[in-house]
């Protein structure tokens, strides 16, 4: 997956539920506003990128200190290789066995790294749309302060917007949580492979 594809996909998805609910508020733009709304628009979308990029920077800050959705340190215990309880200990201690510990192991098993890299691609745009959604709910009410008064504010909209964007959240939920059980399932038979291979190269060369 791109940086396009990686940081993109989020930052849209950002700017495209505040636009929904700026129309639901302030309603369409006039005719006499279209030229003002395009250039908003233009600026939003050359923003997207970076907007992509920090929430998927916030995405992985939580991922390694709060998420309940962590892959390596459970799979890493599981195969009985050491006890760090900190995520991203694990991660780089696993590079580390498999680099210059397991360099045999890791050669035959580059299909698996390649759909190891798939997946924490799908669960970093994951977890950032799903921080993007939460922000959201926070941030775009904020927009009722500043309607006009002669808006006539459609509830029934604003329902269906938060109902939409919460069954978005979930099937998110419910696609990181598979997606993490399977990827576990798979790391730990991984490092289970790495560790013999080290203990069998240890014992050769003693």
């Amino acid at each position: 997956m791109n940086w396009f594809e990686r940081y993109g996909i989020p930052g849209f998805y950002f700017i495209f539920l505040p636009a929904i609910f700026y129309w639901i508020i302030f309603g369409f733009p006039s005719t006499q506003q279209n030229g003002l709304a395009a250039l908003a628009l233009g600026v939003a979308f050359s923003a997207s990128i970076p907007l992509g990029y920090i929430l998927v920077i916030f995405g992985q800050l939580i991922y390694y200190k709060i998420s309940p959705w962590r892959v390596h340190r459970e799979a890493w215990k599981k195969a009985g290789i050491g006890g760090e309880k900190e995520e991203w200990l694990v991660e780089a201690n696993a590079t580390i066995l498999a680099r210059l510990e397991c360099s045999g192991k890791i050669e035959r098993g580059r299909w698996l790294q390649e759909w190891f890299m798939k997946r924490f691609d799908v669960l970093a745009i994951n977890s950032a749309l799903m921080l993007a959604t939460l922000i959201g709910w926070v941030l775009y009410p904020l927009g009722l302060f500043f309607k006009p008064e002669q808006r006539v504010v459609n509830t029934t909209h604003i329902v269906d917007f938060g109902l939409i964007s919460l069954f978005i959240f979930l099937i998110l939920c419910f696609s990181t949580h598979l997606l993490t059980k399977q990827a576990k399932y798979i790391a730990t038979a991984y490092y289970k492979a790495l560790k013999n291979e080290s203990e069998e190269m240890s014992t050769d060369t003693t």
